[in-house]
């Protein structure tokens, strides 16, 4: 089979890509590496390789140039979906590890030449963009509002020097105390939730952010999504819950609220942004849904 790698071309870990792992999979696979040279770029380069015809596209990268590449896929201009799959070099690569993908050529290999793909969940965003234009995102992880969108853009700017779980909890922190909680309503299909808020996030997968476990006990291929709410917490008291949550368990708290939907809308008062993957999705308010079984995913 035909295999694209969409290669995240800013990735920290492209030398060893080129050095270690594209050479052991061109020995075993027919494949071509589209490397990015811009934010973004992802998207376009996974179209292009579906009109390329090509049958398996891998993203090279994190969670974000997954995101990226399934937006290429779900947006498909030749009506036949390929298979798609991770090549984990990102910092959180928090659906690959959910999946148990690693960044490892005989793993990768195995899961290319068996061809057996899962059917696997997609979440779908229908939001505006800064000028009020309807727009359509997918994901295949998780998506949020609140403090996450203002993490996603603290992280561009700060150094991974020190690592993921010490640079994404300095940035979590950090946030915490800029962030100011916003009145945001949820409309469910069988509850309302309606508040200020920490953080509301939306998920296929199991955790976001590098292994902060909002959803565990989410499956990606069970036709539901998993919602995790925090209210107005205090500091002392989120640190405590994200202590809890990196150690995969529920919290039992007024202020924190799990469900599971097929169906959601998100409004506030105030301009609220949207971030999918660590990609900026847009702004409420916003429609959230699965699209059961929406893509095929070698896992």
């Amino acid at each position: 089979m035909k295999v694209a790698i969409i290669l995240n071309g800013v990735s920290r870990k492209k030398k060893k890509f080129y050095k270690e792992v594209q050479p052991v999979l061109a020995r075993h696979l027919d494949l071509k590496v589209y490397e990015t040279q811009r934010s973004g770029e992802a998207e376009i380069l996974a179209r292009q390789a579906m009109l390329d015809r090509f049958e398996i596209i891998l993203a090279a990268g994190g969670d974000g140039t997954l995101n990226q590449v399934i937006n290429g896929v779900m947006n498909d201009p030749v009506g036949n979906a390929p298979i798609v799959g991770i090549i984990p070099m990102g910092t959180g690569n928090d659906f690959a590890k959910m999946c148990g993908i690693r960044m490892d050529t005989d793993q990768i290999i195995q899961l290319v030449n068996a061809a057996r793909p899962q059917p696997t969940d997609v979440g779908k965003i229908v939001c505006c963009d800064p000028e009020g234009n309807s727009v359509i995102r997918y994901f295949i992880n998780a998506c949020s509002i609140g403090m996450g969108p203002k993490v996603v853009d603290r992280l561009v700017n700060t150094s991974r020097a020190w690592g993921p779980q010490i640079t994404y909890l300095s940035s979590i922190i950090s946030v915490f105390f800029t962030h100011k909680p916003q009145e945001v309503m949820c409309k469910a299909d069988s509850w309302i939730w309606q508040g200020k808020a920490r953080v509301i996030a939306i998920a296929n997968g199991i955790s976001f952010g590098n292994a902060m476990y909002i959803a565990p006990d989410a499956k990606p291929d069970d036709g539901a999504l998993n919602t995790f709410i925090a209210g107005d917490l205090s500091l002392l008291k989120f640190l405590l819950c994200v202590q809890r949550i990196k150690g995969r368990k529920k919290i039992n708290d007024e202020k924190i609220r799990y469900n599971t939907i097929q169906h959601i809308s998100l409004h506030s008062p105030q301009p609220c942004l949207l971030e999918a993957e660590g990609e900026m999705a847009g702004l409420l308010p916003a429609t959230i849904s699965i699209l059961t079984n929406g893509i095929k995913f070698l896992r």
